[in-house]
């Protein structure tokens, strides 16, 4: 019974690392999206970021800049499509877009979240 308990750990453990994408793919995977999204700018939404529709394409990052400030803004969406900006710095800004393409990538290469 310990070494079939055994064997099945070590099976999981192993399932688990050949889902994680190694450094390089991941890479790869975000420069290949860098180069096909298209960056939708959307200003002035009606309501809360957490009632936000996005347009629901793949090939688009919405960039919401907020008019005024909401709990939810400098975020990104946990699809990684949509960023929400309220006065955030440039520095927020590109840690963002990171966040947003490594969530992107990850979901196009089959790793959970």
């Amino acid at each position: 019974m310990r070494q079939l308990l055994a064997f099945a750990m070590g099976l999981c453990a192993m399932v688990a690392s050949a889902a994680e994408p190694t450094v390089q793919e991941l890479a790869t995977m975000k420069r290949k999206l860098m180069e096909e999204t298209k960056v939708n700018a959307l200003m002035g939404i009606d309501g809360p970021v957490a009632k936000f529709k996005s347009d629901g394409d793949p090939k688009t990052l919405e960039i919401v800049i907020l008019d005024k400030p909401d709990p939810d803004a400098n975020t990104v969406s946990e699809d990684g499509e949509v960023i929400f900006l309220f006065e955030a710095s440039g520095e927020v800004q590109s840690k963002l877009i990171g966040k947003a393409f490594d969530l992107r990538a990850r979901r196009r290469l089959g790793v959970s979240q």
